[in-house]
């Protein structure tokens, strides 16, 4: 139970987290993230990493310790580039059609590049393991921190910051967006998930309308 309350105390990695791996550790951290992505956690074996990497897999137990801590340091990487690559456009959003156009952006991008497949993978692997959903949720924590912040900034003089709680509106976006990826695994397709974003950027202009705080002209 300790190392679940420390897992969710603790803060994804900050920035350029490759730059503090030694080469072989990054190696290792790059195989298991290519190995979520082909085979996911449950084929996310140490045989399997070791095969993707080209290397012994006795280096994983050496320098990790196990293949989880391997599979926790490929979502670090995870983490690390989604936060360099989005936060800066997600920063400058300041009305609700923006923010919107963003989330689209931000889901094509993930999938493109495989980072929502290793994201779903983690967090069903975590249900099983309380210790390793206790680490997934401490990565998850900074995104759910940035989408409440921007929540706080677009709500601000309006009803909405009082009637909807800036922490538990980005917990539920940030959980919104994780099962839809689920589902659409489940599913076969990304229809579905296409259809919802198409939904939340027709009414953003209607939500951003009633916000105080969007710039004249730009929730139109």
């Amino acid at each position: 139970m300790e190392l679940r309350s420390q897992a969710k105390r603790r803060k994804a990695p900050k920035e350029g987290v490759a730059a503090t791996l030694a080469p072989t550790k990054l190696k290792i951290a790059e195989a298991a993230l290519e190995t979520l992505k082909q085979r996911g956690f449950a084929g996310a074996s140490a045989r399997e990493i070791a095969n993707v990497g080209d290397f012994n897999q006795a280096l994983i137990f050496y320098h990790f310790g196990s293949v989880q801590k391997a599979l926790l340091a490929a979502l670090d990487l995870v983490s690390a580039r989604r936060m360099d690559a989005y936060r800066p456009a997600f920063e400058r959003a300041r009305t609700m059609p923006e923010l919107a156009s963003v989330a689209r952006t931000i889901y094509a991008e993930d999938l493109e590049n495989g980072y929502v497949t290793v994201l779903g993978e983690m967090v069903a692997g975590g249900v099983c393991d309380a210790e390793l959903g206790g680490e997934v949720a401490a990565r998850l924590q900074p995104w759910i921190d940035m989408v409440a912040d921007k929540l706080r900034e677009l709500f601000a003089g309006s009803p909405f910051a009082s009637m909807l709680p800036a922490v538990d509106m980005a917990f539920a976006i940030v959980a919104l967006y994780l099962g839809v990826d689920m589902l659409s695994h489940l599913e076969g397709g990304h229809a579905r998930a296409e259809s919802l974003l198409d939904l939340g950027e027709r009414y953003a202009p209607l939500l951003g309308a009633l916000l105080p705080s969007q710039p004249e002209g730009e929730s139109q």
